[in-house]
């Protein structure tokens, strides 16, 4: 699998947009918080970011590149399994 990561900065969110061979373009919100508050408060601030970005939370996907393309039949488990050897 061959991914080329681009890294962007919006206040304390990194946006990561990767362009996946196979597959096609995504991105990424990681949310950096402070030790004193909780997963629903990067929650609630991606999800303003996705509004202002135009993005639809119906269009989230929780898979694995590589899930991805197996379901596509584009990955060789034979490799992956070799690879742990």
């Amino acid at each position: 699998m061959s991914k080329h990561r681009t890294l962007f900065l919006i206040g304390r969110t990194r946006v990561h947009i990767d362009i996946v061979e196979g597959l096609g373009q995504f991105m990424e919100l990681e949310v950096v918080l402070a030790d004193c508050e909780s997963a629903d408060a990067g929650i609630l601030e991606a999800r303003a970011l996705m509004e202002q970005l135009g993005i639809d939370p119906r269009q989230l996907i929780e898979s694995a590149y590589v899930d991805l393309l197996a379901q596509q039949g584009n990955v060789d488990f034979t490799l992956i399994s070799n690879y742990s050897e």
